[in-house]
């Protein structure tokens, strides 16, 4: 992996993080205002479950105190009967909306255990990512240091090659004349590249191997030059051309 792609990553991973955060601190700052809520609500709910259970208490109280005026006082009896059975369903409709607020804040409980979670898994992950930033960066380190050793070492074997084609440059007068010329258009790289591959050779097998490249009349020209130059053995009787 080169380093490109390991910043590239790294990138992303920084920007993952990022949205992942700004994500979770919305969602922890909802779930925050949605538990304050909860937590006001379930106040009052233990508040009016309070208020509930002492007006139960003071209802069964005055059931009783009415039990006790109609045993006596007679000509009340239907009167208080009726007050009785009231306050009765009175009560009953109490202590279903006690068992109602009961319940309400059992789900309120589950509801708040989950949300809980639900932020500790989100920490979790945020702990991971960092984890793999943090692996990434060593990475990308450790590949710079990589690369830049073998700059180094490319940069020392340049300098051998370089010494090297100098010595070369200095003991063969062919080699120095490609390495000199051979960035130019001039035909005599040509016909000494192709006069070295092939060894000895004739004119028109060099023509032949040239064809398309240079005209045979410049050839057969430039086979003089080269040949006054030192640059290759042209002996015209035998029609044999070769390097020295």
């Amino acid at each position: 992996m080169d380093t490109d792609t390991l910043r590239e990553k790294f990138i992303r991973s920084e920007e993952a993080l990022s949205r992942l955060g700004d994500d979770t601190k919305q969602l922890v700052f909802t779930r925050v205002q949605d538990l304050k809520e909860s937590k006001d609500y379930l106040e009052t709910l233990i508040k009016e479950k309070e208020a509930v259970d002492t007006q139960i208490t003071e209802q069964e109280a005055k059931i009783s105190s009415l039990q006790e005026e109609i045993n006596s006082q007679s000509n009340l009896k239907e009167e208080l009967v009726r007050k009785q059975t009231s306050t009765a369903e009175e009560l009953q409709m109490k202590k279903n909306r006690s068992e109602e607020i009961q319940t309400e804040s059992n789900s309120i409980a589950e509801a708040l255990q989950t949300i809980n979670e639900e932020i500790n898994n989100m920490k979790s992950e945020i702990t991971q990512k960092r984890e793999r930033i943090a692996s990434l960066t060593k990475e990308n380190q450790e590949m710079e240091i990589k690369l830049k050793t073998e700059i180094e070492a490319k940069q020392v074997e340049n300098e051998e090659l370089r010494k090297e084609l100098e010595t070369l440059k200095a003991n063969n007068a062919v080699i120095s004349f490609l390495l000199e010329e051979s960035a130019e258009d001039i035909p005599e790289v040509d016909i000494l590249a192709a006069v070295m591959k092939l060894g000895k050779t004739s004119k028109e097998q060099l023509k032949k191997t040239l064809e398309g490249l240079i005209s045979p009349v410049i050839i057969t020209r430039t086979l003089g030059r080269m040949a006054e130059k030192n640059l290759l053995n042209y002996d015209e009787s035998t029609d044999v051309i070769s390097i020295q």
